[in-house]
């Protein structure tokens, strides 16, 4: 009979052994800690805006159990430079009623929260070995310690503090009320000392025809303002008003860890308002003194024509010129196509440094020049002045000069241009007026680009010679 019950028992479920019910017991301990573990881990995310002008929204979790009602809560922001006037609790029901920073911290500010309180002052006896003296620190101005009921005005040693004196990050502390107490507190703030800057590198071909190659990278500098573990990063790349102007976050003296990031994918990018913000794959690190590199989209094959421009002075019209034959370089840039329907024309690219590359005879890749890009919408082209052309010269000169009235006048010029590469290339010669004018006539056809500019577009053989006669009347 009671071996049946038994049977019973086990087959309802109503038995367990001691070993399962150990077993049971266990689970439960790793259930519960794996549940604090995911908690605390929730309790710490961290996301991040990063600004191109130094600034920084930070949204954090702060893991400090929040009672009901009005308390006040030592917080760790992460940063020294945060604006305490930007703080926002995130949690509904949970009010900030008051934000107190003491930001001081070093030596000095660690003996000013010890006046009035007992202090040891190490003293290195003749092998180095150190003897601490206990002392009860009276001011600061002058120097004042009472040893053993009596007063110095003098340290009788180097101040050793304990870590409660101790701040090597600025202390901030918050009074919060809240409707109701919960685990931790999530609050979003501004800072200031951190930013980010793009950077572009473009590899022209060195035979025509050949499709260039360019690849975009964003770097996040962190001099020291800022300390975030496996921080969610956001860049915001626009122009965002800033109330008595941008201020340029410093860089601390000494050499800055340089790290390139592998992110497993581009940013995500999306419009939000009248800027673009780009969100980082994965979680970043952002310590003192190092930089982060990421890749801002995946490399493209594009579309880079070299083009010469020949400019001219806007007064160059209204006086005779006396001098002599002008010798010029043409000014060479990069025209880099994007269009629409493509992945790096649909790419809205933010303002930063491009460098023009292109490999020599075996093959090393050699710096051609930089340019300066703005922001740069999807589907606008670029281009990217990289300096002079070496072996595309021309000379210029004024070949008659003729008064027409009391504002008008009459010129003819010559442009002789000299292409010793082995390529044909096209030479913009580019002019621009300060008043009314009109082309009289020119050996090649003028393009009007405005109400003060013409253009003549030259084609000049390979290492051979060609020359732009144009007559122009101008009126001012």
């Amino acid at each position: 009979m009671t071996e049946d019950r038994e049977v019973a028992r086990r087959q309802s479920g109503q038995w367990l052994p001691a070993v399962s019910r150990k077993t049971g017991s266990l689970i439960g301990m790793l259930a519960a800690a794996l549940s604090l573990i995911s908690g605390v881990l929730r309790a710490q995310e961290t996301s991040l805006t990063i600004y191109q002008d130094g600034r920084v929204v930070v949204r954090r979790t702060i893991p400090a159990p929040v009672p009901r009602g009005t308390s006040t809560l030592g917080v760790d922001l992460g940063t020294r430079n945060v604006d305490p006037g930007t703080l926002v609790a995130l949690d509904d029901g949970v009010e900030i009623r008051g934000v107190t920073v003491s930001a001081a911290s070093g030596p000095e500010a660690a003996l000013r929260r010890a006046v009035g309180q007992d202090l040891d002052f190490m003293i290195l006896r003749s092998d180095s070995s150190p003897r601490f003296v206990r002392g009860t620190l009276l001011s600061l101005d002058p120097q004042t310690v009472r040893v053993d009921g009596r007063v110095i005005y003098m340290f009788p040693g180097v101040p050793a503090f304990p870590d409660s004196l101790v701040a090597l990050a600025p202390r901030v502390d918050l009074t919060v009320d809240a409707a109701r107490a919960q685990r931790s507190l999530r609050l979003a703030y501004q800072a200031d000392g951190v930013q980010w800057r793009a950077s572009y590198s473009l590899v022209v071909p060195r035979g025509p025809g050949a499709r260039s190659r360019i690849a975009g990278l964003a770097t996040i500098e962190d001099p020291g303002a800022l300390t975030f573990q496996r921080a969610e990063v956001q860049l915001l790349a626009g122009d965002v008003r800033r109330n008595g102007g941008v201020s340029r976050p410093g860089y601390a003296e000494g050499a800055v860890m340089m790290r390139a990031t592998a992110a497993p994918a581009a940013p995500a990018e999306e419009a939000i308002g009248e800027t673009h913000l780009y969100t980082l794959a994965g979680a970043v690190d952002l310590l003192p003194g190092q930089s982060e590199t990421v890749a801002l989209f995946a490399p493209a094959d594009v579309a880079a024509e070299p083009e010469y421009l020949l400019r001219h002075s806007q007064y160059f019209f209204q006086v005779q010129q006396g001098q002599p034959e002008q010798d010029l370089h043409a000014e060479v840039s990069y025209l880099v196509r994007r269009p629409r329907g493509t992945m790096f024309g649909d790419t809205p690219l933010p303002a930063g440094t491009v460098r023009v590359l292109s490999p020599d005879s075996a093959g090393r890749l050699q710096l051609l020049g930089e340019a300066q890009i703005q922001h740069t919408p999807a589907g606008r082209e670029l281009h990217l002045t990289t300096g002079t052309a070496f072996d595309v010269t021309a000379q210029r000169a004024q070949v008659s000069f003729e008064l027409s009235g009391k504002n008008s006048s009459v010129s003819s010029y010559r442009v002789s241009i000299q292409n010793a590469k082995n390529d044909p290339v096209t030479v913009q010669v580019l002019d621009q007026f300060s008043g009314e004018f009109e082309v009289l006539s020119s050996s090649v056809p003028a393009e009007r680009l405005s109400a003060s500019s013409v253009r003549f577009p030259v084609v000049v053989a390979a290492g051979g010679e060609a020359t732009l006669e144009y007559r122009v009347r101008a009126r001012w």
